[in-house]
């Protein structure tokens, strides 16, 4: 009972979040399209080395038990932390995820685009609005675009689905998973240099809420377990998480591709009551990702309507 509840939790809810950023403070304008592809790291660096020391103590614990011909014993504090430890890296366990996104332009003043991005872990819609812009002006043809530099703040806002299946309760035929869901919201504020068409730095501060609901069918069996196991199995009904951080990154290509890399680091704090304890499952998260970006420099149709324009009047076609 307690183990086929414990695999429901964690298949249930073991994936992590995409935090990567890969995009700048500029926004793509109306005719811009933009399709990138990149891979990333879910690193819980705050659980990892909590497991770590607490292995190196009970290591250390066993070798003087052992030394001095004494039984180990592990008392109920440190079997609670192993487990809330064990529990936080199941329910967010370190592993990559790969990303596929599109973004395009709303407007022409490069004010406000949208990307639509879909993850190993979920599906994500977000927009991007421009707050200030410095520097060489996008449409000004007398600098090529390598020679161009600016500067950009936008204020951006997503909202994901994540994506779960939990084929283990299905097998073992116990209870059948259907109102299981969990979304995110994210509020970045973005920030970025370019120094021509040719490198890109910039950054993003963010902050993530997630909220997670279990279904109401495994709730209720997790709680009618303790009858059957003695054990508290109860489960919570949903599942708070907020995470605070930053993405810094920089982007080398010209004009049709770019190469990005960046590093997201920040907090997530999340303390659900998971079998009769509060377990804190948050800690220092990273998040390091790579990836390619692929986009027309000019928006479709602009090359066009400037070289009509530069036609002189007097050159116009007569009848």
């Amino acid at each position: 009972m307690r183990t086929a509840l414990l695999l429901a939790l964690l298949l249930s809810t073991g994936c992590a979040s995409t935090l990567s950023t890969l995009q700048t403070a500029k926004p793509l304008a109306r005719g811009q399209v933009r399709v990138s592809g990149a891979t990333g790291v879910f690193v819980p660096a705050g659980q990892l080395g909590s497991l770590i020391s607490q292995g190196i103590s009970e290591g250390r614990a066993i070798r003087d038990a052992v030394a001095g011909g004494k039984p180990y014993h592990l008392d109920e504090r440190e079997a609670q932390r192993l487990l809330g430890v064990g529990v936080a890296l199941a329910v967010a366990p370190p592993g990559p995820s790969n990303e596929l996104m599109i973004r395009t332009g709303l407007l022409a003043s490069h004010g406000l685009d949208v990307g639509l991005r879909l993850s190993t872990t979920s599906l994500r819609f977000d927009a991007k609005a421009r707050l200030a812009h410095g520097g060489d002006a996008e449409d000004d043809d007398s600098l090529p675009d390598y020679r161009r530099k600016s500067y950009d703040i936008a204020l951006g806002a997503a909202v994901a689905r994540h994506l779960f299946k939990s084929p283990v309760l299905d097998a073992l035929e116990i209870v059948q998973i259907n109102d299981f869901s969990r979304w995110d919201l994210e509020v970045p504020l973005y920030l970025s240099v370019d120094v021509g068409d040719v490198f890109k730095l910039y950054g993003a501060p963010k902050y993530i809420y997630s909220r997670t609901s279990l279904d109401s069918k495994l709730v209720d069996y997790s709680r009618g377990g303790q009858d059957v196991s003695g054990f508290d199995l109860g489960l919570p009904a949903r599942v708070s998480n907020h995470f605070m951080g930053a993405s810094v990154g920089v982007a080398l290509g010209f004009r049709y591709v770019h190469l990005y890399a960046e590093l997201t680091g920040g907090y997530s704090h999340c303390r659900p009551v998971l079998f009769g304890q509060a377990r804190d499952l948050g800690g220092v998260t990273l998040y390091p990702a790579v990836g390619i970006a692929l986009q027309n420099p000019r928006p479709w149709g602009a090359r066009a309507r400037r070289s009509a324009s530069e036609v002189p009047e007097n050159q116009g076609i007569g009848l």
